[in-house]
């Protein structure tokens, strides 16, 4: 049963905050619990009670604490995870912000942090000690016991967006020679925490190529003289050891992995990825997409310093307003049909309006679609004639309303035939555009995310500007009276 730690709802419930057993956090109501429980802390850390402080931090699951401490200060949080011990401390650190982990470590010594890193799953360990400055890095891994620190050595020599480099050290393997009983007599000789990440024994051969595994149902069931080899699943699936994240993450999603082993090119087992790994770059991937869509830098998100924001978003609207000066020029070059036909300018953001939506509606589902895998390529003929037809349906509607919109309001025919095609066909340029060029992009290697938001809005807007007062220009040419 869940227990709860916000204010009740019930004036005559309980108050959770004084429950003494380690608790979990309701699902359906996180977010007053945590707010909560977040004043508790402020209360308790004014009040200087550094053991009622200790007492609350450790009756909480490491990954609640670490949610109920992103949004104080980092003095508080920096505060609070000075008072944990080594081996819950350890568990907090590889959710937190990297602000309030550096933080933390300028007021420790070299051992105290090494004793902590080594209490840590080797991957996160690694991840922590990859953020550090290269000196304090070798100090660390220098402080560190030996076991440990070759563990970490090896995966920094993995680049941090691949498969070695979300991997851990931590697994199970026996020999296909062996027999079921003395992989049982493996796993129990396992401390608890790692026992608890195990999902199965990999089954290797002398030297130390996979060739299969064995999920821990079976060995629950299969005699004890049986051969590995009998019971194993030969064809186990695997990942190389460079495999680019966003691959790892596919290949969880597509086969609905709990872990997966890792490989290197001779086949030789090296390591194992869990799901929660792959969460994590799932997160990180969706953020940068995210943060690319908005035209923001990923280090934005959790800044609390404004000029640090305003400077990673300057760049960006910079450029953006640099593009933006193309659709003046655009219009400078059409003075003389804007000054013709006065009631053409009032329509310009609406054009531009449209443009940018249509760009942002199509880039936003094909980036999303490359991500996911949905999209490719190959298939990138089927997706544009679809993406086509959507732009000539939508862009009719449209017409037809600025047409019916235009007309009545200026009873000008010429008018609303302009504005009418105009919009029809800076619909379907965008359209494409918008889908296009994140598709070019990826073919080329490039991330698409960065075809979206200022570049794709940008470029539509001089694109609609050049096609809405090029037909108005052609029809004034002929000798239309109107526009």
């Amino acid at each position: 049963m869940t227990e709860s730690n916000s204010t009740p709802a019930n004036p005559g419930a309980p108050d959770p905050l004084e429950r003494g057993d380690e608790r979990v956090l309701d699902p359906s109501n996180l977010e007053e619990e945590r707010h909560a429980l977040q004043l508790r802390f402020e209360e308790l850390l004014e009040a200087g009670a550094d053991e009622a402080v200790r007492d609350l931090a450790l009756d909480l699951s490491p990954g609640d604490l670490s949610e109920i401490l992103r949004p104080l200060s980092v003095a508080d949080t920096t505060r609070i995870l000075g008072l944990l011990p080594p081996d819950p401390l350890a568990e907090v650190l590889s959710e937190i912000d990297n602000r309030s982990l550096s933080t933390l470590f300028e007021l420790l010594d070299n051992e105290e942090i090494a004793d902590i890193i080594e209490e840590m799953p080797s991957d996160e360990a690694t991840d922590v000690i990859g953020d550090m400055d290269p000196e304090q890095a070798e100090e660390i891994l220098a402080a560190m016991e030996e076991e440990e620190r070759g563990e970490v050595a090896e995966l920094l020599r993995h680049s941090p967006e691949s498969a070695g480099g979300l991997m851990g050290k931590e697994y199970t393997t026996c020999l296909e020679t062996d027999t079921c009983g003395k992989a049982v007599a493996l796993l129990r000789s396992l401390e608890e925490d790692d026992l608890e990440e195990t999902h199965e024994v990999y089954v290797v051969d002398n030297r130390q190529r996979l060739v299969g595994s064995i999920p821990l149902f079976k060995l629950l069931i299969a005699h004890p003289e049986t051969p590995a080899i009998e019971v194993m699943d030969g064809d186990s699936l695997y990942v190389e050891v460079d495999l680019d994240q966003e691959e790892v993450a596919s290949f969880f999603r597509t086969h609905d992995l709990i872990s997966v082993p890792v490989v290197d090119h001779q086949m030789r087992l090296v390591g194992r990825i869990t799901a929660d790994d792959v969460l994590d770059v799932m997160e990180e991937e969706a953020t940068e997409d995210i943060s690319r869509l908005a035209g923001v830098s990923v280090a934005e998100f959790g800044e609390q310093s404004a000029f640090r924001v305003a400077r990673s978003r300057l760049p960006w609207l910079l450029g953006a307003l640099a593009g933006q000066l193309g659709a003046v020029m655009v219009m400078g070059h059409f003075e003389h049909s804007l000054q013709a036909k006065l009631a053409l300018a009032f329509y310009i953001p609406m054009i531009m309006a449209m443009a940018g939506n249509v760009g942002i509606q199509t880039s936003s589902v094909v980036v999303r679609g490359l991500a996911t895998g949905e999209v490719d390529f190959y298939r990138l003929g089927r997706h544009l004639l679809r993406e086509f037809g959507t732009a000539i349906l939508t862009g009719l509607v449209i017409a037809a309303g600025i047409f019916t919109i235009s007309f009545v309001l200026e009873t000008d025919l010429a008018l609303a035939l302009v504005l009418a095609l105009a919009m029809m066909l800076v619909v379907i340029f965008a359209a494409v555009v918008g889908s296009g060029i994140p598709m070019l992009l990826h073919r080329m290697g490039v991330d698409p995310a960065v075809a979206t938001g200022p570049f794709i809005t940008t470029a539509n807007d001089v694109a609609s500007m050049l096609i809405y007062l090029g037909i108005a220009t052609v029809l004034l040419s002929l000798g239309h009276p109107a526009p």
